[in-house]
């Protein structure tokens, strides 16, 4: 074991050492214990000395029985032979229960309906670590998937959601299965689409709602993803149609987003960035866009291809935006290019976000603003072949309202205005006159019409016009550019914050005349402005449905619409996800509600509270995994705020002991320990990745609201409030040579095993470091109570959890933390936590190991 623990004093001597070992297992070896040992130890008797054979016989049975021993104890040690690394035997999760598909329901309902465009892999390594954490079998984590998936279908409400979660079910996780099935045989897939089969109810649920047989079009999409046989496929198809309660109704709308799926390449290449000029025929290739659009954004979504979708239609955007219309059939069909194409990146920049139209050189807002999900923050990767940012991407960002809300707009909008171009525009729309009269490009167009949508909404609130003359100019408005009607309910809508939409708002009367405009197709023009007005209508409903706060499953904000408070919505929400053990859209939109009203710390100190209220073990298992996967909304901000302000203040107040007693405490121990292994794991993941800075869609992180910090400051350790004793315990030693030097022996028991380097000194880190430093200090009272066993099942549950993760968190271990915790605990807890500290990358960590493992050979 000190071997073990020094052999990075010396890797040379430690190979050497390595073969030994293996031949000394290798005589060792046997079909009987100790059998091939007692022949190599009778056979080097018989070579001694007649006179020497008796007393050396007594020393080589004794020898015999210390190197057993010695041998036992070194094949505690797993892998010792393979490169030296340890992984930890002790496991504390003592839990298997059904209870373990909870968190991945939650996981596949966020991954659907929030985070469909991100990379599997993140999600593949979330799944790996839990199936980790909860030591259960792969096919049960598959059975587990796609049951979370078959419960999405069961809960879509309306026909975004049914393509959405088609497009998952059918597309995505096909993807995510392969990514797990790296390391795995067919076997175990095909395992866990039997146990998937006794869902029979399930199945038929979903049959019934969608009249489709869903599970043979998705076994058939895994034998087009090599991932089951053809044999295999039948088989079960064959087993599903037996157990059938109902026969299946036919219909083809699961074959819509499979069909879609195999003719988007050919959409992508005749959506190549155009040169010079704009092909006549372009108008055939949009066509089809426009009536399927919805189905085609969520099959480049599930196929992470919705970038590069995007990324063509800013192409053709910025391509036609200095058109100015003057009549020609080339100038009419590249307005209606734009116009179609700047409708198209709205309806994705609302229903997947402003990132994914981002070309990366215009940065988001300062507030880094978004909805509940796993949003990211990002610097995003140039879709554009120059060096400036698109006139849309400037326009989102600075004008369309998104899930928090309208945008403050300030006019005039980019740069100076010229009146006489404005009046001319309002004579044009008041009359409904022909667009290329004004001989405008298409971009200044969209640069002028919100200072005539203000011109107008004076001169009515003033009464110089009428109601009548009002509804002409927004009839004219979007007579045939309808993107000048987004444009002008934009800003209507940042204008009208604040503005209750149910009294005699001339603000919001306005902005209802955009709704009800009628399309009217004029001759010879090479789009149906029916499509285009049912677009633009949807984008404008959406924003007024952000604007106003509203959700739309209910219909009002259930905030305002009744008195009850967050805490009390959150509880409710909260048993509502343990009872039912799935995520569903209702209580999501709750949640976000919640979270952009209360901020990461209130939410993370709510889940903590119910967690603490259970007491049975089967309830506190089922919170523990809810818990963690609302977690995984912003896992790294709630983690951090678990770590700084949640804890210090249980362990530090004594009356919340009781809260934390077994099995509370332990089972809060377990939540932290996962949500720091979930942490950590993202950071690693996006640092292995070679490409990942260039990759948009790397960092998992949940945009916040106005005002609410990106980063947990450290400046929210330095309350007034806070104890001055506590704040010097939670501060980080900010030098090495503090923690050995002479004249400050305080410091060398306070510093960490291994001073963390700069490339650690992140948030989390030092999030990690302070609740060590904490967790010193309450070690130091050499007292036994519910804080004491939190610590002990705190580091329990971080050595089960591998030696990636307890390295991470054990090399900000105080050095007096350690000395305590050898002279206490139990002998095999002190092996499991001696050999985790000895490979930390430092003296000290392995000094404090040699020593722990001699207190335990005594």
């Amino acid at each position: 074991m000190l071997l073990f623990v020094a052999r990075l004093e010396d890797e040379a001597l430690w190979s050497q050492l390595d073969v030994e070992i293996s031949s000394v297992m290798t005589i060792a070896a046997g079909t009987k214990p100790g059998n091939h040992l007692e022949q190599y130890l009778n056979r080097s008797i018989q070579q001694l000395s007649p006179g020497y054979r008796k007393d050396d016989k007594e020393r080589a049975e004794t020898l015999k029985i210390k190197l057993e021993r010695a041998l036992d104890s070194a094949l505690k040690v797993p892998n010792c032979t393979c490169l030296g690394k340890y992984l930890p035997s002790t496991n504390s999760m003592e839990y298997k229960t059904g209870y373990s598909n909870c968190y991945l329901n939650i996981m596949i309902f966020i991954e659907t309906h929030l985070t469909i465009t991100h990379d599997p892999q993140l999600l593949v390594d979330q799944i790996l670590l839990y199936e980790k954490l909860q030591n259960i079998s792969r096919k049960q984590t598959y059975a587990s998937l796609c049951q979370g998936a078959l419960l999405g279908l069961v809960d879509s409400s309306v026909n975004s959601d049914h393509t959405r979660t088609f497009a998952f079910f059918f597309l995505k996780l096909p993807q995510i299965l392969a990514y797990m099935k790296h390391d795995d045989s067919n076997s175990a897939l095909c395992l866990g689409l039997e146990d998937l089969l006794k869902y029979v109810s399930l199945i038929d649920s979903v049959d019934r709602k969608h009249k489709c047989d869903c599970l043979q079009e998705f076994l058939s999409q895994l034998v087009k993803s090599d991932l089951l046989t053809e044999s295999q496929a039948i088989d079960l198809n064959a087993k599903r149609q037996s157990s059938r309660h109902a026969p299946a109704e036919p219909s083809q709308q699961q074959h819509l987003v499979i069909q879609a799926n195999s003719t988007l390449p050919n959409i992508l290449t005749s959506l190549e960035a155009p040169d010079k000029s704009i092909p006549d025929e372009m108008p055939n290739v949009f066509h089809p866009l426009m009536k399927s659009f919805q189905l085609i954004a969520a099959t480049t979504a599930a196929t992470n291809q919705l970038k590069t979708f995007s990324g063509k239609l800013i192409s053709f955007n910025e391509a036609t935006k200095p058109t100015v219309v003057d009549g020609s059939k080339q100038s009419h069909v590249q307005g209606a290019l734009y116009d179609v194409t700047f409708l198209m990146l709205c309806l994705i920049s609302q229903e997947y976000g402003i990132e994914l139209v981002n070309t990366g050189q215009f940065q988001a807002d300062s507030f880094g603003r978004s909805s509940l999900g796993y949003q990211w923050l990002f610097n995003q990767q140039m879709v554009l072949n120059n060096e400036e940012e698109s006139y849309f991407e400037r326009w989102a960002q600075q004008c369309l309202p998104d899930e928090l809300g309208a945008k403050p707009m300030y006019l005039p909008l980019n740069g100076q205005t010229e009146q006489p171009k404005i009046d001319q525009l309002v004579q044009l729309f008041y009359n409904n006159g022909d667009i290329q009269t004004v001989q405008m490009g298409c971009e200044e167009l969209c640069h002028y019409v919100p200072n005539v949508v203000e011109q107008t909404l004076a001169a009515w609130e003033h009464d110089y016009i009428g109601k009548e003359e009002v509804q002409k100019v927004a009839d004219g408005i979007c007579s045939e550019m309808f993107s000048l009607g987004v444009c002008s309910a934009a800003w209507l809508c940042s204008n009208a914050v604040g503005v209750d939409a149910s009294g005699d708002s001339k603000v919001w009367a306005f902005f209802d005349m955009f709704l009800e405009s009628k399309a009217t197709q004029k001759p010879g023009f090479h789009f149906n402005n029916t499509e285009r007005a049912s677009m633009m209508v949807s984008i404008i409903e959406k924003m007024k449905s952000h604007s106003l706060g509203k959700i739309q499953d209910s219909g009002s904000n259930p905030a305002l619409a009744s008195k009850e408070s967050c805490s009390s919505m959150f509880s409710k929400a909260f048993q509502e996800i343990m009872d039912m053990r799935i995520l569903t859209k209702v209580v999501q939109k709750r949640l976000e509600m919640i979270f952009n009203m209360s901020g990461v710390t209130w939410i993370c100190w709510s889940m903590i509270g119910e967690l603490l209220k259970l007491n049975r073990r089967d309830d506190l298992s089922l919170a523990v995994q809810a818990a963690y996967g609302i977690f995984q909304v912003d896992n790294e901000q709630l983690t951090i705020a678990l770590l700084r302000r949640v804890l210090p203040r249980l362990l530090s107040d004594p009356s919340h002991n009781s809260h934390i007693t077994d099995p509370r405490g332990r089972s809060l121990a377990k939540l932290t320990v996962w949500c720091i292994a979930s942490s950590l794991t993202t950071q690693n993941s996006y640092r292995a990745d070679p490409k990942a800075k260039e990759n948009p869609l790397r960092i998992r992180k949940r945009k916040r609201v106005r005002g609410e910090p990106d980063r947990d400051s450290s400046s929210t350790l330095r309350e007034d409030n806070r104890p001055s004793k506590l704040r010097r315990l939670l501060s980080i030693p900010e030098d090495e040579n503090a923690s050995s030097g002479l004249n400050s022996a305080l410091a060398a028991t306070t510093s960490p095993l291994l001073v963390p380097q700069s490339s650690q000194l992140e948030p989390l880190y030092k999030a990690i470091a302070s609740l060590m430093q904490l967790f010193a200090s309450i070690l130091s009272d050499n007292g036994q109570n519910s804080r004491t066993e939190f610590i002990y099942a705190f580091l329990q549950e971080l050595l089960a959890c591998g030696d990636a993760v307890s390295s991470s968190v054990l090399q900000f271990m105080p050095v007096s933390m350690a000395n305590h915790l050898f002279s206490t605990i139990n002998k095999n807890f002190i092996q499991d936590l001696a050999l985790a500290i000895g490979q930390l990358e430092s003296v000290v960590a392995r000094r404090q190991a040699a020593r722990a493992l001699c207190i335990m050979e005594r």
